[in-house]
């Protein structure tokens, strides 16, 4: 995976049932329900070799506020120290990515981006939009 690519994305949306029902019927694309750090989300089912994401209900970014794309860095840590240095804003710190398996029991597992461990932060860069950082470390 390269620095800067594209890994992820998020839609925001109201009412995922919804959403759910006009993306897997509008784009007749399979969307599977997942629930990710605590959020049930709408996992948009990825081909080999393509940028993956979810449809997502955020307290903290509603719809029409725009997709949050979501970029491979190597680093989080040393990437967040940097937006802060260049006018940036942290809106999440580095989170380790966690699921909940069947059961409904947390768990640490290989997710959908590269199928490794992995963790994200969110930012905000110095002209207000909104992104994503992805890491394996």
């Amino acid at each position: 995976m390269d620095k800067g690519q594209i890994v992820w994305f998020e839609i925001p949306v109201e009412d995922l049932d919804r959403a759910i029902d006009f993306y897997s019927n509008a784009l007749m694309i399979k969307i599977k329900r997942i629930t990710m750090l605590d959020e049930e989300q709408g996992y948009l089912d990825k081909g080999n070799g393509t940028s993956s994401g979810v449809l997502i209900r955020k307290a903290n970014h509603k719809p029409g506020q725009g997709c949050i794309l979501f970029f491979y860095v190597i680093d989080i840590t040393e990437i967040l120290q940097n937006v802060i240095q260049y006018r940036g804003v942290i809106i999440t710190n580095k989170t380790l990515l966690k699921q909940k398996n069947d059961s409904g029991n947390v768990v640490i597992a290989n997710n959908f981006i590269d199928q490794n461990v992995g963790y994200f932060a969110e930012i905000e860069d110095s002209e207000g939009n909104r992104i994503g950082l992805y890491s394996n470390s």
